[in-house]
């Protein structure tokens, strides 16, 4: 059976994720490296949800690689993949305060405009691949496309 388009697209979209979540996880490292949001006197080190980013990547590394060889709990780890991605955004949103900044659109200088724009479109952005991600999985065509696994007989 031939990969239907949309698990492709939820594969990639899971890469550039994976991405994105070593990316935080390298800005977490950072921030405790200069002082981090909790005093830590001298030694920079990460409080444990701090690696949450780092954990979430390497699943979606490893999910990609399960949606791309068909692997037969690849339906099952993205479902629980989306569902801990979207719980994780919901604690770093809670965390820095961004609920209120959200759909706030600032005026004056234009350059602030297009902030707040950009803003407005990037931030929903996490639930609105994990919500879609997983109403498209749901679906039909994907659990019947990881359901079926074709075990050939050795001649």
């Amino acid at each position: 059976m031939k990969r239907p388009i949309g698990v492709t697209i939820a594969a990639w979209l899971t890469l550039l994720s994976g991405i994105a979540l070593l990316f935080i996880f390298m800005l977490f490292g950072i921030l405790a490296a200069v002082g981090g949001p909790y005093p830590s006197g001298t030694s920079p080190q990460l409080p444990l949800i701090f690696y949450a980013p780092f954990l979430l990547s390497v699943f979606a590394f490893a999910l990609v690689i399960m949606m791309f060889v068909r692997a037969r709990y690849a339906w099952h780890a993205s479902m629980m993949f989306w569902v801990a991605f979207a719980l994780f955004f919901i604690w770093c949103y809670n965390f820095m305060g961004v609920w209120h900044y959200m759909f706030y659109l600032e005026g004056g200088d234009p350059w602030y405009q297009y902030l707040s724009i950009a803003r407005i479109l990037f931030l929903p952005f996490p639930f609105i691949y994990a919500v879609g991600c997983s109403i498209y999985f749901l679906t039909r065509t994907p659990r019947e496309y990881f359901s079926r696994i074709s075990f050939r007989a050795k001649t």
